[in-house]
């Protein structure tokens, strides 16, 4: 089948190419050549997988291991069905695929209604989610991702030659970012990290993102839809790094990046699953780092004391630049012609970590009774409720991080440029699913997420597939 379907290529391409080149040389359109070109060989690209996998879901053998994979599953073998797939150069094809639907109840007694939702599940453990192919899918959801909406997305897919209308396309991006958490803690993961030896940095933080609920109630007879409220919402976000002892970023550990649309303690419910998924066991040291908000540091001692984290391997900072912000708002309370003095001094004394000089010199330089209190308020609940966070002259020789630029760049990129845009309003379950795919996409670690979510179903079927593949000859489409 593949000879006739080269050879019946070669046929055509005989005559086609003398076409081509003949309006090349005269209309000197490389654009147009280069276009007549992909097209021909996408049609020989889809001719081939056509055959290929049309040749494996309609051989018997297949057929048994899938109907024996289903029946572990509750489903049972119901007949081939013509299903369409779309390619990656845009090309559609058709098989015959085998359908599976829910197995009847044992016993005298039936169930009424449907056999719900079928399924066909030689597509599913070849990769194709949605009915189109796993470089299609991360090709879409990735345009997706990177334009400021869909419908621009679908503009350049068109202008690719792949035809997905907005319903196709946000469908793709909700089936590849749906993972449930557990799985999300190790989706991304290649299985070769080493962390042997080396810190682990972990920075969270909170983002800005408008979200999109209905209105309750009747839609007024003047409206032609139902209205919706827009308020802001603080997805919760965290990265994890490497570093080595001298404090550098270690390049060979693709930082992971995820958030959620919970609050502080899903994210830190999500965040312990990424960890129990790496061999934390094998560092030398753990170190959080944040901003001043109290969130942050009350889910790291609950996520500490779950994990049983060693203390003395476990480092809390917070930023230094959050930290000398807040500096500034004491600054400001000293009159005018001492403030450059006294900011000099307290960011000395901030830097080496001595907050109880740094109280008395605050006391001995703002005057005025209110603006004393105010001072000291602000002093007693961020730094003398942080002091041990604040110890930055001893953290730099250790060659740990003093700030948490790493998650506050991930929130530009992951959130800001693409979820935060004017104009846009999220519903819960796409903002999710966007947070969790930027995230991926952003970190570097696409094509990992892409390999392992594509190929999920496939290891739960390659042991009943391997156990079986000697005793039979698979087809060969040729």
């Amino acid at each position: 089948m593949l000879q006739d379907i080269i050879q019946d290529f070669a046929r055509r391409m005989e005559s086609r190419l003398q076409e081509i080149s003949t309006e090349f040389t005269q209309q000197l359109d490389f654009a147009g050549l280069e276009k007549a070109l992909n097209e021909e060989c996408g049609r020989l690209n889809a001719e081939l997988q056509e055959a290929v996998l049309g040749a494996l879901l309609l051989d018997t053998f297949f057929l048994s291991l899938l109907k024996v994979y289903a029946g572990q599953r509750g489903m049972r073998y119901k007949e081939h069905r013509k299903i369409t797939i779309t390619l990656s150069n845009g090309w559609r094809i058709q098989v015959n695929s085998p359908y599976f639907i829910k197995a009847k109840a044992h016993g005298r007694r039936r169930k009424r209604g449907p056999n719900g939702t079928g399924a066909h599940w030689a597509l599913t453990v070849l990769g194709l989610i949605g009915h189109v192919s796993p470089d299609l899918l991360s090709a879409a959801v990735q345009m997706a991702l990177l334009c400021p909406s869909y419908e621009v997305a679908c503009t350049v897919l068109n202008g690719r030659g792949i035809t997905l209308d907005v319903k196709a396309l946000r469908r793709l991006c909700r089936l590849a970012g749906r993972p449930d958490n557990r799985l999300r803690g190790r989706i991304a993961l290649s299985g070769q990290e080493s962390l042997d030896g080396y810190t682990l940095v972990i920075s969270a933080d909170g983002g800005r993102l408008r979200e999109r609920k209905r209105k309750r109630g009747r839609r007024a007879a003047r409206l032609k839809r139902q209205g919706y409220h827009s308020e802001w919402r603080e997805p919760k976000l965290f990265t994890i790094y490497l570093t080595d002892t001298e404090g550098n970023v270690v390049k060979e550990f693709k930082p992971l990046h995820d958030a959620t649309m919970g609050d502080h303690e899903a994210m830190f419910a999500l965040l312990e699953t990424y960890l129990r998924n790496l061999e934390i066991e094998q560092l030398d040291r753990l170190v959080f780092c944040g901003d001043g908000g109290p969130w942050i540091w009350n889910g790291v001692e609950k996520l500490c004391k779950r994990m049983d984290l060693a203390q003395h391997r476990v480092y809390q900072v917070l930023d230094y630049t959050h930290a000398k912000q807040n500096l500034e708002e004491i600054v400001e309370l000293v009159v005018s012609a001492k403030q450059a003095a006294a900011r000099r001094k307290w960011e000395d004394l901030l830097w080496h970590g001595r907050i109880d000089a740094l109280e008395q010199s605050i006391k001995e330089a703002v005057t005025g009774k209110a603006n004393r209190e105010k001072a000291l308020k602000k002093f007693a609940g961020y730094f003398a409720a942080n002091q041990e966070r604040m110890q930055y002259a001893s953290f730099k020789k250790q060659g740990l991080p003093r700030g948490s630029g790493h998650v506050e760049s991930a929130i530009r990129r992951v959130i800001n440029l693409r979820l935060k845009a004017p104009g846009t309003f999220w519903l819960k379950d796409m903002a999710e699913c966007f947070l969790f795919l930027r995230s991926q996409m952003i970190s570097g670690r696409w094509e990992i997420f892409m390999g392992n979510l594509t190929s999920l179903t496939r290891r739960a079927f390659w042991p009943l597939y391997v156990a079986h593949q000697d005793s039979y000859d698979l087809p060969k489409a040729a």
